[in-house]
């Protein structure tokens, strides 16, 4: 029985470090392709919120040769909606959920009146309680990494 833990204990291990190997290869991605970490914009939607709930974050992609044409385009590509789309209007979709312990929202804006036009992607989370502030902990690194990766690949499938 003791060989079988360990085992399992070493498979938990290198699981957890390829894990670990990608996301930072995915967020490396990201950087190369000049999505940047700024402040929550105060036109979006979530600003208001963001300053009231447990963390926010936003990230910037500038889109040189392509982009969407309208936030409906955009929403279309989005691959993560979460619980479902929660508000939209001409610049910005918000979608919204919740998984044990956090409520979350996040919205996507189209900027085509910058040169070039950028996409943005707002994160808002809320820790209702214990458990979500330990699950937190754990799923902070990886949001980190995933939500400019998944701007990114957002905005690889812009229509050109």
């Amino acid at each position: 029985m003791g060989t079988l833990f360990k085992a399992l204990i070493v498979a938990l291990i290198i699981l957890g470090l390829t894990a670990a190997a990608g996301l930072a290869i995915m967020a490396g991605v990201a950087g190369t392709h000049d999505v940047k970490h700024i402040a929550v914009p105060k036109d979006s939607s979530l600003y208001e919120l963001s300053t009231m709930w447990s963390h926010a974050d936003a990230w910037r992609r500038p889109m040189e040769y392509s982009s969407f044409h309208d936030i409906k385009t955009l929403a279309d590509n989005v691959g993560f909606k979460g619980d479902g789309e929660l508000h939209r209007d001409d610049k910005e979709v918000v979608f919204g959920g919740h998984v044990p312990g956090i409520d979350y929202q996040f919205a996507y804006s189209l900027d085509r009146t910058a040169y070039p036009p950028t996409t943005t992607v707002v994160t808002v989370y809320r820790l209702k309680n214990t458990q979500g502030r330990y699950l937190w902990k754990v799923l902070r690194p990886i949001q980190r990494c995933l939500a400019p990766y998944m701007l990114d690949r957002l905005a690889e499938r812009a229509p050109s």
